[in-house]
């Protein structure tokens, strides 16, 4: 058994041992019982590209790829479970190298169960996918390039918790999570965590003041580095100055075991804010206030049109490189779109596939632009701007996405050594433009732009990375759909010896059985 097979089968094995664990607990009861869906999948692309590996000009190699992906998708809804698993197995072949052939496992799974009717639940998630180690070097949107900066990125977590209403009075709910990251990225160390939190909020009983009482504590474990404990105590108090108008504070204190580059990584914080709800289809909220590294501020506004989707956030928040794979995109494009066509089309499970099938036709990735989550075993402070909208009418769909984001790194590297990839603060600002135009109701053409620029202020390196790529979709026959897409990428950098561009064409064939 070769490296690659045998990596293949470990991920395989783990995978499938964690979804028998999940389906074994749901099986202690009826949880089960619902509307089961098999679909098997079959995806081929045939791929010409000038420059595969993504190497500066006068070293540029071109290659035929070949990508055989078989898949399953699986759902299941009832009274008491909701189920999704999508897998792929892509299996990638070079012409004239076998060397960089390759197998990768692509896997989204996420359940959510009500063990004992209004008491016990369990949430559950699984992941596989393939991610870029830097916003600096051989960046891909897709995996077909053969370049040293991506990884596997494998994530769990199971999640049992207790909640129970008392009358109108009340909620209380006591959680316990245990997750997992790991990579194939040997300066990257894994990770396993265990999450307990506790909390009790006020009831419908209470109509101008809400309350709520929080207290959270993560233990995480690191293979290659010191554990990280945070411990926060959290108390929240809103109330309704009026009937669209809800003025909104939180106080607490946070404990943090990591070695701040200040003063220490602890202390008092609280803030002030408010929620405005003019209509059912409009909400803004905003809150500044106090933590223990400085000043921090929060802003959403979201809009819903009969034919458009607004959407603009700034966020700050203390994070790492795990809990950013292990939460969802906060762009998710499957989410974007569902609002955009919830109007049009008001059924739930009919939307949803006009959704898959915008993205699969649009070759759009599964979060709208955002910053790449850049591997690091530091604590950093990430602040982040997401602005999309998006816009349909009768033949045409288009979808705007710009986002600014900086991570400021707080831990210092007794405790936490970092990847020697980027040390300093890294600032990523980027755009993408997406248009569709449905020529018939199974023709689609496809118009897709991407910028993105980003800096290390360590370094002093400035990478920007545009993106063009030009489609033709169809749907064949019912279950049959195929794609043609022609791209074109470059790199510009300050050093000049990592520019690159790349030119390909790519045919997609999409087989449902």
């Amino acid at each position: 058994m070769d490296a690659t097979t045998a990596k293949s089968f470990g991920v395989f094995r783990s995978t499938s041992f964690s979804a028998l664990t999940i389906i074994s607990i749901f099986s202690t009861s009826n949880v089960l019982a619902a509307d089961w869906k098999f679909v098997p999948t079959l995806d081929f692309t045939e791929t010409y590209t000038d420059n595969y590996k993504l190497t500066r000009k006068g070293t540029e190699e071109n290659a035929f790829i070949t990508q055989i992906i078989p898949g399953i998708l699986i759902n299941g809804t009832g009274q008491r479970l909701k189920f999704q698993t999508k897998y792929h197995l892509q299996n990638t072949y070079y012409s004239g190298s076998n060397n960089d052939s390759k197998i990768d496992h692509l896997l989204y799974a996420n359940a959510n169960a009500i063990l004992a009717e209004d008491l016990f639940f369990l949430d559950a998630s699984a992941n596989i996918s393939q991610q870029n180690l830097s916003p600096f070097g051989q960046v891909s949107n897709n995996n077909i390039n053969a370049t040293n900066n991506q990884a596997e990125v494998r994530t769990y977590s199971a999640s049992p918790y207790f909640r129970k209403k008392f009358e109108n009075n009340f909620i209380a709910e006591l959680r316990y999570t245990r997750d997992s990251v790991s990579s194939d990225q040997q300066l990257y160390s894994n990770s396993k965590g265990n999450s307990f939190r506790a909390n009790i909020n006020s009831g419908s009983a209470f109509k101008s003041i809400k309350w709520g009482l929080n207290y959270d504590r993560k233990e995480i474990d690191f293979e290659k580095q010191a554990p990280l404990n945070t411990t926060t105590t959290t108390g929240n108090l809103d109330y309704a100055i009026l009937p669209l108008v809800k003025l909104t504070s939180t106080f607490g204190y946070e404990n943090n075991s990591y070695f701040y580059q200040g003063s220490q990584a602890s202390g008092y914080f609280g803030s002030l804010g408010f929620i405005w709800t003019p209509t059912e289809r409009t909400n803004i909220l905003f809150n500044a206030g106090q933590r223990f590294y400085g000043k921090t501020k929060t802003l959403s506004i979201n809009q819903r049109a009969r034919m458009s989707v607004w959407s603009l956030g700034y966020n700050e928040d203390v994070t790492t490189t795990r809990a950013e794979f292990l939460i969802p995109a906060g762009n998710n494009t499957s989410g974007f779109l569902n609002q955009l066509w919830q109007t049009s089309i008001p059924d739930p499970i009919q939307r949803q596939k006009i959704v898959d099938g915008f993205i699969r036709d649009s070759a759009l990735p599964t979060s709208l632009s955002q910053p790449i989550n850049t591997f690091s075993n530091q604590v950093f402070l990430q602040k982040t701007l997401l602005a999309s909208v998006a816009m349909t009418g009768v033949q045409n769909t288009a979808i705007l996405s710009l986002f600014d984001s900086s991570r400021d790194p707080l831990s210092k590297t007794a405790n936490s050594t970092p990847l020697p990839l980027t040390q300093g603060i890294v600032k990523q600002t980027g755009a993408n433009a997406s248009w569709q135009l449905q020529f018939s109701p199974r023709t689609n053409a496809n118009l897709n732009l991407g910028y993105t620029k980003s800096e290390d202020s360590l370094t002093l390196v400035k990478d920007t990375f545009k993106t063009v790529r030009l489609s033709l979709s169809r749907q064949i026959q019912p279950k049959l759909n195929a794609m043609l897409e022609a791209r074109h990428v470059q790199k510009s950098s300050n050093f000049v010896q990592t520019n690159y561009e790349e030119n390909a064409i790519t045919l997609y064939l999409f087989l449902g059985f």
